[in-house]
């Protein structure tokens, strides 16, 4: 049961996705093993929030906005995460140089699952570089 961040999903429904892109390829292998894809509940407002700084900056119009929130909202992602998953991603976050808790949340719910963590974000994972289950898509 992989664990995915925003700046993976993100790609998956974005209306400029490359569907050429690893993290597209990512999705469709997720899909054909079957495996469910996990990610602490901030997801859904993560990407979202990066869906309208989309449509702020021009790169896609409201209706494209709202048809890829749409598909979020329709993602096989199961939500979960407890008090736990918080206090371990500060603990992270205060390890790795006050890294965001958001980014962190990720990373403590693979960690606390035993899975790997997909992120896209390449600044998180020259940071974890030695947390090997912290991985690109």
């Amino acid at each position: 049961m992989p664990v995915v961040d925003a700046s993976v999903v993100v790609d998956w429904v974005a209306p400029d996705a490359d569907p050429q892109g690893s993290p597209i390829r990512l999705r469709e292998t997720l899909a054909s093993a079957g495996e469910p894809i996990l990610a602490p509940r901030l997801l859904l407002e993560e990407v979202g929030n990066a869906l309208l700084t989309g449509c702020r900056r021009g790169r896609w119009d409201g209706p494209e906005a709202d048809r890829a929130f749409d598909a979020l909202r329709r993602m096989p992602v199961q939500l979960r995460d407890d008090a736990r998953t918080l206090d371990r991603a500060w603990e992270l976050s205060r390890r790795y140089d006050n890294h965001p808790v958001y980014d962190m949340m990720y990373v403590a719910l693979a960690e606390q699952l035993g899975e790997v963590l997909y992120t896209a974000n390449d600044q998180l994972r020259r940071r974890l570089v030695l947390l090997d289950f912290v991985v690109a898509p």
